[in-house]
């Protein structure tokens, strides 16, 4: 296969019950919650009594489940799996379209929704037995590939297939009436699980569990997997001994403000994690040391993974917060997120002020020296845009302060980020005076590695290096994006501290 395999960047929900029951309806609510985290397009998979009920589609929830699909295919079910789609490259295959089904020799059928990317999947290829079509996902062929492993039971096929491959994924496997679960050994991407009355819920954040008022219990440990069946919750391999490498762009920006996690990449005390939001506020306080911009006029901060860290950022230098820009929810760029438009990279900067307005009233902005707020800089489009629209309202100054720092290599672990040529701090090598006379700005100011991950730990101790291009790594984190260094290679080989 010449071509490059699609990756799959997505959120993850699932439904399990005891007893046949609706499901479908809560699933739904649940998926909002992590609407965010993909909008390509949105699928599920539904386990009836008389068999399987799949339907996949293209857009939003709202706009692939409507009320005539909703009412079609709602049916009693042992449980089922939403998916939401996010960033892929190539076309729009069906098979690409998750959930995956894939057929085992015996005729059992395997469903698989997967929040992450597989590496070198093109190897497994001639393991399965049957023609693959070209540009498919590595999703689909991780079905594939499980539904002709070899064990005796499904719980040992999984946990061989698993064995088998490598990168940073969240799984959610449905087989006959039993649902699982897995994480990769370094926990890179999330999961978590827990419950509404006597039904199970698993999902990829914390916020899908309160739109449905449902109690999490636990984030799933890194390489973990448990089987969800009419016994109960079954760990069926209780984890990883590697050290864990949460992404660290999922606290900067995928997760919602409202989702919370643990500091330090696993846990069971909910109650002790730390919201996306707070997080945010600590960003920008680090900021507030860091590069103080004590004559503004005012801060204001971009809708919405900015706002947090520009309140943290005003507050620490008691400085005015405004919000002067104000995000469009009901214009048809308003309910997307535009980084994560990686299929439309050339028009992303046309959208931008469909999606966010300025308040346009001249004496907010007239000889203003602002400071705006964002989550990050990865490819330059909204802050170029958004800089020269301030200046164009009678603006003086316009300074950005950023609260991830700066996005130098292609991401191989799940975020799509494919090249360097995409990112402005790697084209300019990480010359901040470059990014700044490329968006136009009076200045740009990131946080610093130390700062961001100070913010993470909160109380937590914060680990030197003598190399500083593993400090993410040192940290529990994954920075691989910043630095360079990831905790899984595009060989598939782990990071291993050697310090320890």
């Amino acid at each position: 296969m010449s071509e490059k395999i699609i990756q799959e960047k997505c959120g993850l929900v699932a439904v399990y019950s005891k007893e046949h029951g609706h499901q479908l309806n809560i699933a739904i609510l649940a998926a909002v919650g992590v609407q965010h985290r993909g909008t390509h397009g949105a699928g599920t998979v539904l386990k009836t009594k008389r068999g399987l009920v799949q339907h996949i589609g293209k857009g939003l929830l709202r706009e692939v489940f409507t009320k005539k699909v909703v009412k079609k295919i709602r049916q009693k079910s042992k449980w089922l799996i939403i998916h939401t789609r996010y960033g892929t490259h190539g076309g729009y295959l069906r098979e690409n379209l998750q959930p995956c089904i894939c057929k085992s020799p015996k005729g059992e059928k395997i469903v698989v929704a997967h929040n992450g990317q597989f590496i070198q999947m093109e190897k497994f290829l001639r393991e399965i037995p049957k023609k693959i079509p070209k540009k498919v996902s590595d999703t689909y062929i991780f079905t594939e590939l499980l539904a002709h492993a070899k064990g005796n039971t499904w719980n040992e096929k999984i946990l061989n297939t698993l064995d088998k491959v490598t990168g940073a994924y969240a799984l959610l496997i449905g087989v006959g009436d039993s649902l699982y679960a897995a994480r990769d050994p370094h926990g890179v991407r999330p999961l978590s699980i827990g419950s509404l009355r006597s039904k199970r819920i698993i999902a990829s954040e914390t916020h899908a569990f309160d739109k449905i008022g449902a109690k999490v219990h636990r984030e799933l440990k890194p390489g973990e997997v448990v089987k969800i069946g009419s016994s109960g919750v079954e760990v069926i391999r209780r984890g990883s001994k590697l050290a864990k490498h949460f992404c660290d762009f999922e606290w900067a920006y995928f997760s919602r403000p409202d989702s919370l996690l643990p500091p330090n990449g696993e846990g069971d005390r909910p109650n002790e994690w730390l919201s996306i939001n707070h997080f945010r506020e600590g960003c920008g306080e680090a900021l507030a040391k860091e590069f103080p911009v004590k004559n503004a006029t005012f801060v204001v901060g971009i809708p919405d993974s900015g706002l947090s860290m520009a309140t943290g950022y005003a507050s620490a230098l008691g400085l005015r917060y405004r919000q002067a820009i104000v995000r469009d929810h009901f214009d048809p760029e308003g309910d997307q997120r535009l980084f994560m438009r990686d299929d439309q990279i050339k028009r992303i900067q046309k959208k931008v002020l469909g999606k966010l307005s300025l308040v346009p009233e001249p004496r907010i902005w007239k000889d203003a020296i602002v400071v705006i707020g964002d989550d990050s800089i990865v490819r330059g489009n909204v802050s170029a845009e958004v800089t020269k629209a301030i200046f164009l309202m009678g603006a003086r100054e316009v300074h950005w302060i950023i609260g991830f720092p700066p996005v130098m290599k292609p991401c191989h672990l799940g975020v799509s980020i494919r090249s360097e040529e995409e990112l402005i701090a790697a084209r300019h090598k990480g010359r901040i005076a470059g990014i700044t006379r490329e968006i136009r700005a009076t200045s740009v100011h990131y946080i610093s590695n130390e700062g961001f991950i100070k913010a993470r730990l909160r109380n937590l101790p914060f680990k030197t290096s003598e190399n500083p291009q593993e400090i993410f790594l040192k940290n529990g984190g994954c920075g691989g994006c910043v630095t360079g260094n990831y905790p899984i290679s595009k060989e598939g080989i782990y990071y291993k501290d050697k310090t320890e």
